[in-house]
């Protein structure tokens, strides 16, 4: 078995590093109304910020008349401290607001309209960088294609990176996939180039380069899908501790259920989750592992922020397959065994997906 691997923090901190070559427009939302007139509001469009939005909608002049086509209105987005625009007719035809985001009325019996009538509409992010780095395996950047996608990083300045993580991907056996990394951007003729085996759930590489530009490309055309998709882009450094934990160790696999009776106490039940833990004795420690294991127990209770972070953990080197992500137990004991080294036992419990 060779040795365990665990993920330090990624080094593409903020969406701003990272560009996508496509992603799916976000969803928007049905107007929520505040009003007393009979006007029907109706939303659509394809949402195409980054971010979840919420759109407010407001009449704000009835003096050429209360129906549709001579009240006026305005709105503005929430990040706006000022309405954005104002003064505009109200409509039966679609006027896009900004975003993707389109709205109207369909009148109804008068008045159509009230001075104040409101409408909230909410947004939902497009499915791009940020769903990539939310830490969420439940969320996923999704393209809008899968013959030839990529993901591209700016780190910044150059930076040792020595593992590539693609969570709960969906690429097929069949996917050309290769990693790129340079200073220039060359991507024509770049320092680094590395096939990537597809493994699943995650695809995972381990390699050694210090570079400041990154793209992951996949080229998937056949996938069923029509589209690629993944919930989390990570790269990192990586801790590999000089001493691997004992063969003689432990692995659950546990099952998210819930099981209910009925009346006639008929068991039934539906399952949310496979996950496992793992309970993996360390020995003979020297100070250099312990800082290392300290380090990625603290980079996972992030007090700064508030944020538990959980960590990808690879058990062995020589099956990057077998990756997990994971969170360890609230307390890290470390046991002094005289001489300069530690033993410690390690507890780490699989973060699971729910939408599965």
């Amino acid at each position: 078995m060779g040795g365990c691997r665990f993920m330090r923090a990624n080094l593409i901190a903020e969406a701003t590093m990272l560009t996508v070559s496509s992603a799916a427009p976000g969803v928007v939302g049905m107007p929520a109304a505040q009003a007393n007139g009979s006007a029907l509001a109706q939303a659509a469009g394809e949402h195409t910020a980054a971010q979840d939005q919420a759109f407010f909608v407001e009449i704000d002049s009835v003096s050429a008349g209360n129906r549709v086509g001579r009240a006026t209105f305005r709105w503005r987005r929430a990040s706006s401290a000022s309405w954005e625009a104002a003064g505009l007719v109200t409509s039966t035809n679609w006027r896009t607001l900004a975003d993707g985001v389109k709205f109207r009325w369909l009148g109804n019996v008068t008045p159509d309209f009230e001075m104040g009538d409101a409408w909230t509409i909410l947004a939902s992010a497009n499915q791009g960088p940020t769903k990539l780095l939310d830490g969420d395996r439940d969320t996923a950047w999704r393209a809008t294609g899968c013959a030839n996608e990529h993901l591209t990083a700016d780190l910044g300045a150059p930076a040792l990176a020595q593992a590539m993580i693609l969570a709960d991907h969906n690429l097929t056996d069949q996917a050309v996939v290769t990693l790129l990394g340079d200073d220039g951007p060359n991507w024509t003729a770049p320092a680094f180039r590395q096939a990537v085996a597809v493994t699943r759930p995650h695809l995972t590489l381990f390699f050694e380069q210090t570079r400041r530009h990154w793209r992951l490309i996949m080229q998937d055309p056949t996938n069923p899908d029509g589209h690629i998709r993944a919930s989390m882009l990570h790269l990192c450094a990586v801790f590999r501790p000089a001493r691997n934990f004992s063969a003689s160790h432990d692995q659950t696999l546990s099952a998210g259920r819930v099981i209910s009776y009925n009346d006639a106490g008929r068991m039934t039940g539906t399952t949310t989750s496979l996950g496992r833990a793992f309970s993996l004795p360390f020995n003979g420690l020297d100070a250099g592992d312990r800082a290392g294991l300290e380090a990625v127990f603290n980079q996972v209770h992030d007090v700064a922020s508030g944020r538990l972070r959980p960590f990808f953990f690879t058990p062995s080197d020589d099956a990057p397959a077998e990756t997990f992500y994971c969170l360890p137990e609230a307390e890290l004991e470390l046991r002094a065994r005289g001489l300069g080294r530690w033993s410690s036992l390690l507890r780490l419990s699989e973060v699971t997906r729910s939408d599965v």
